[in-house]
């Protein structure tokens, strides 16, 4: 019979060759992975940090946003004070009309005052007694009005003596005087009324010269 052939054991040399070729491919194949991970580390770096750089404005065109912010705010503070001068106004209105809403009816008044003051005065003036009882009664009828019209704060303007005043009286014609001073109040044709400060009607003068 022919005998077998025995294989050779492996030899230590072999093995230690097998592990040294198995290592070295292991840490060529790890080096290469570990290139191409930092490869792609740095491109990813990269373009986060193109996108996040922003390229420098043109100063122009920063000088003309500022321009423009500065314009919308003084057109902002010019809004503004124009509404609260329309506030102020409006209010002012409302507290004139409120504090001088009668002096038309008090003004549409100041004729019927007129003749009952000159019906008193012609009475006198042409001698009717005191007692007589027209008299009397207009006399008291007059007194009452003008009561009425002090309450609502009418008030008759001073004129004869006073310096003239073209916010007070009216100048209807001038006189030579010796007993005033040039630009005073020597006569008063009809008197002048103030309503509740404002003069409603001025007093219709003569002037001395």
């Amino acid at each position: 019979m022919p005998s077998k052939s025995n294989p050779l054991p492996p030899g230590p040399d072999s093995g230690e060759a097998l592990a040294d070729a198995t290592g070295k491919g292991g840490r060529k194949t790890a080096a290469a992975l570990s290139g191409g991970q930092e490869s792609e580390d740095i491109g990813k770096a990269a373009s986060e940090a193109a996108a996040a750089a922003t390229p420098e404005e043109d100063p122009a065109a920063e000088l003309a946003k500022i321009l423009e912010h500065q314009d919308l705010g003084e057109k902002y503070l010019r809004l503004r004070a124009e509404f609260d001068n329309y506030i102020k106004r409006t209010n002012r209105e409302k507290g004139e009309l409120f504090e001088y809403g009668g002096s038309n009816i008090v003004r549409q008044m100041l004729p019927i005052l007129d003749d009952l003051r000159r019906t008193v005065e012609h009475a006198r003036q042409n001698g009717i007694p005191e007692d007589d009882p027209v008299l009397q009664g207009v006399a008291l009828i007059l007194e009452k009005f003008i009561k009425n019209l002090e309450t609502e704060g009418v008030v008759e303007i001073v004129a004869v003596g006073q310096t003239f005043d073209p916010e007070l009286h009216e100048a209807l014609m001038t006189r030579k005087s010796k007993e005033y001073s040039n630009g005073t109040v020597i006569e008063q044709f009809e008197p002048g009324y103030r309503y509740r400060g404002r003069v409603i009607r001025h007093s219709k003068v003569i002037v001395s010269e």
